[in-house]
């Protein structure tokens, strides 16, 4: 008999119906000269500090306890609740009947992890052969089966795994016992070695966000007529479009004194544009949690791994936990096969056509898995969100063997009294691989013009724009800073950050969750922002590596060059051991004031931080609220000055601005010390904004220039493509005067 051991019990019941191992039992499955059984997830841990001395280490923690390292070796135990499973498998590991163990847990550190703690604990004796697969279908079991690894090629890929583990367990129990003992005031503050430089990243760009000073700049924009249509064009010099004052547009715009200007260019190019490149887990938690508001990266893993799992069925998808965007070069015949199962009877299916192409196939940019992609066997009755992530996956896959989109770009060149304005048009042409995401793109009509064609001037103006803030993260933005060490990388760039990163593609999903459930991070719509928590952790916690993106990177580097056989796992973990008793007593003698955690209280059962003051608020307004919403609405009908243009409710007069009466909401407010407009020496009034609501524009007069130039102006206020609201300064021309 032949044992297999799978990572969770849906896999084991694919292997098992493959193999006809079709006897099921309490805990596995039994036929044809296999026994097929499971753990679920880990069934073995670490100890923890108490379990090594109950009389020294249970109870409270005692800072001269800290720091601990084990004194002899580590030690595990089997996890309670899973004990009757790790009892299954060790006793069917000690069969006299059994020839050999194949493992056939999840192709990575983690899965590799799993079992070799199971092993050691169950102290197995038997041979242990690896199966290693992207995907359980018959065809890759069958394959697998043939092609069986021995167990001493895997143990560079143990050896991580369990440096990983031992390392996290170090810095979390250490560290996050002596800063809640230092800092927390009674609260406890948790500590990790990837939760504290994603809380950086998110800290880091809020205060750009806070510290950030708009500044104006200034265009020239000119309306032109032409025999078949009118068009505009921005000045430029040389390469720039931008003015830094208004006085040195306005100059230009007065040095022109012709009613007409001259096409002295026309160009007209065709360009390409091809499908993005495959899915890895980051890039596709991205795209699905930017598109569908209802998902967060963790459940985007969760469904993948449904997906990949196949219900008993078979897989449907290859394997998830990857951060390849490319496939291995071995797996061209099978993905040639899968992709005639997959588009057939599509309304473009001739348009879909396999090709051995670099953009798809690269085995240099494959770490250890391709990217994700469906498999040949097409899934029936998926639940909606199982749905939504495979036809994301499996649209991705299709678009990359379609012919490329293809536009047409337009360049005008118009010269006015020696000032070249330009103007650009695209227009798409062939739909190629968009046709997947029936997707109309917009195009940028310009009318048929001739070179040295003279066209009218229909007015030149200044256009006064400012420039805008960082954006927060989002779920998508942050899981790429976070693979990139916060390094602005392209996602086509997978050689120079290689191994490199916060976190693996299996646990950043997991990061983030955690990081709000523990109050450092909270999120608002998609965007995430520091708490006070969070912000106060990062200012004053003194172990300043654990919040460094490179230090966190290159230890995630030094496990990935374990996995490879470059570097030595009691060397990194020398290395981790001094780095604990240093920065442990590097805490102990900091002098710093307590983290302010007061306002925070942890509820077990949501498992998150909640301010006692705003619980405290929710309890005693309850009572009340119906009532205040009734006069709020009396007071706000009262002194509305418009309708909002985001949420149509009533904007109102406050101390600080005019806001929308349900801001908290929409947020659509003008401030009273409205930096863009003091710049202008200008303040805003209810007669302005009752102008702007009504008719989207007001005209307002005096505003005053850096050098004391008086001018009168429209100004406009709307939302931006970076989501906030600005203003749009239109200065009347010299010919409409």
């Amino acid at each position: 008999m032949k044992l297999i051991l799978a990572e969770k019990p849906s896999v084991a019941k694919t292997i098992a119906t493959f193999l006809g191992a079709r006897t099921r039992h309490d805990g596995y499955f039994e036929g044809n000269d296999y026994i097929v059984t499971y753990a679920v997830g880990h069934l073995v841990s670490l100890f923890d500090m108490k379990d090594y001395d109950k009389d020294k280490y249970s109870g409270s923690w005692k800072m001269d306890n800290f720091p601990f390292i084990p004194s002899d070796k580590f030690k595990f135990k089997v996890d309670s609740s899973k004990k009757k499973q790790f009892d299954t498998v060790k006793r069917l590991l000690h069969r006299d009947d059994i020839e050999y163990v194949i493992n056939a847990t999840d192709n990575d550190r983690e899965g590799e992890l799993i079992s070799f703690l199971i092993f050691l604990l169950a102290k197995n004796k038997k041979p242990v052969k690896r199966i290693l697969v992207n995907e359980w279908t018959p065809e890759d079991i069958t394959r697998g089966l043939n092609n069986l690894k021995d167990n001493s090629d895997m143990i560079n890929l143990q050896a991580a795994g369990y440096t990983r583990l031992i390392t996290d367990w170090l810095i979390g129990i250490n560290f996050t016992s002596v800063a809640t003992l230092k800092y927390g005031n009674g609260k406890l503050l948790n500590i990790g070695r990837v939760i504290l430089p994603t809380v950086k990243l998110v800290y880091d760009r809020d205060m750009e966000i806070t510290n950030f000073i708009p500044k104006n700049y200034f265009e020239i924009e000119g309306n032109f007529k032409s025999s078949n249509g009118e068009y505009k064009g921005k000045l430029i010099k040389g390469k720039e479009s931008k003015f830094d004052t208004i006085d040195e547009a306005n100059k230009i715009i007065s040095s022109i004194s012709s009613n007409t200007g001259t096409i002295i260019d026309k160009k007209v190019s065709t360009s390409k544009e091809y499908a993005p490149k495959l899915f890895s887990l980051t890039s596709l938690q991205g795209f699905i949690t930017s598109k569908y508001s209802n998902f967060t990266s963790d459940k985007v893993l969760n469904v993948c791994q449904s997906l990949y799992e196949g219900k008993g069925k078979g897989g449907y998808i290859t394997y998830p936990r990857t951060d390849s965007i490319y496939l291995e070069e071995s797996l061209v015949n099978k993905v040639s096969q899968t992709l005639d199962k997959i588009k057939a009877g599509l309304p473009y299916e001739s348009k879909i056509v396999f090709t051995k192409s670099k953009r798809i196939f690269d085995s240099s940019k494959v770490d250890s898995h391709s990217a994700i992609i469906p498999t040949y066997i097409v899934p029936t009755n998926l639940t909606p969100d199982e749905q939504i992530v495979y036809n994301a996956i499996k649209d991705r896959f299709i678009a990359n063997f379609m012919p490329p989109a293809e536009y047409e770009n337009t360049e005008i060149k118009t010269e006015v009294d020696k000032n070249l304005f330009l103007t650009k048009g695209k227009v798409l042409k062939v739909k190629g691989y968009l046709e997947v995401y029936n997707k109309e793109e917009k195009d940028d009509l310009l009318p048929l013009v001739n070179k040295l064609e003279v066209v009218d001037i229909l007015d030149i103006k200044t256009l006064t724009k400012q420039t805008t803030p960082p954006k927060p993260y989002t779920e998508d933005t942050l899981l790429k800073a976070m693979k990139n060490c916060g390094k602005n990388v392209s996602e086509d760039d997978t050689t120079v950050l290689s191994g490199y990163s916060i976190g693996t593609s299996a646990t950043r999903a997991d990061v983030l969750k955690k990081v709000g459930q523990v109050g450092y991070v909270k999120k608002k719509g998609k965007s995430y922002s520091i708490t006070d928590l969070g912000k106060n952790l990062v200012e004053i916690f003194p172990v300043k590596d654990l919040f460094d993106v490179d230090y966190t990177g290159k230890l995630e580097r030094s496990l990935s060059d374990i996995q490879k056989g470059q570097f030595t796992r009691k060397e990194y973990l020398t290395n981790i051991m001094k780095f604990i008793y240093q920065n442990v007593n590097l805490i102990k003698h900091d002098d710093k004031k307590n983290i302010n955690t007061e306002n925070y209280t942890y509820n077990a059962k949501t498992k998150k931080y909640v301010k006692e003051s705003a619980v405290a608020s929710r309890k005693s307004n309850s009572k009340n609220s119906s009532d205040e919403n009734s006069s709020k609405k009396k007071s706000t009908k009262n002194d509305s000055l418009g309708k909002c243009p985001v949420c149509q409710n009533d904007v109102i007069e406050s101390e600080k601005g005019y806001l929308c009466s349900n801001y908290i909401n929409c947020k659509f407010g003008i401030w009273k010390n409205d930096k863009y407009l003091e710049y202008y020496n200008k303040k805003p009034n209810k007669t302005m904004v009752k102008s702007i609501l009504k008719n989207g524009q007001a005209k307002v007069k005096s505003l005053t220039s850096k050098k004391g130039t008086k001018f009168d102006a429209i100004l406009k206020y709307n939302k931006k493509d970076n989501g906030y609201w600005g203003w749009t300064m239109e200065i009347e021309s010299k010919s409409s005067k």
